[in-house]
């Protein structure tokens, strides 16, 4: 029989290692929330995976966001969290956390996300495309398990 708990639980562990690798695992919010969904039809088994985080975190940094596509650079919500992000990654004080939040949101509203500068994060080279990037592995993981599953 075919694990398919297992399955999920390692393409989950590759899409995590690959945004790790990306340069985005800062604080584990995204990792820790992903889920998976088994639904088992008659012809067919699906595993859905779910991003349980804020706004669907995981999806926007997949994608990136183009410069046109922020309306709101300087909305409350979105500073407090590039603060914390400039306190997190650059180590900032108060002070200059907000002016760091402040400069980044005008930059993401003239270049987009990410910023081409934020590729020195990246041990791959890529800031985007990291569920793609990780189902080039999804294929052999259900290979194997299928292997597995096979008594001859």
């Amino acid at each position: 029989m075919i694990n398919y708990a297992s399955i999920a639980t390692n393409i989950i562990k590759e899409i995590a290692d690959e945004w790790q690798a990306q340069g985005h695992d800062l604080t584990g919010t995204f990792r820790e929330g992903m889920r998976y969904k088994v639904i088992e039809g008659s012809n067919e088994t699906t595993i859905d995976i779910i991003d349980t985080t804020d706004s669907s975190y995981g999806k926007i940094i997949n994608e990136g966001v183009r410069p046109e596509q922020i309306k709101y650079p300087y909305a409350r919500a979105r500073i407090a969290g590039l603060t914390r992000y400039a306190k997190l990654r650059m180590g900032a004080n108060d002070k200059d956390a907000v002016s760091i939040a402040f400069a980044i949101a005008t930059k993401h509203a003239k270049e987009g996300m990410p910023l081409p500068s934020s590729r020195v994060y990246s041990s791959t080279g890529n800031r985007t495309h990291f569920v793609e990037d990780a189902e080039k592995r999804f294929k052999v993981i259900v290979e194997e398990e299928i292997k597995k599953s096979i008594k001859i």
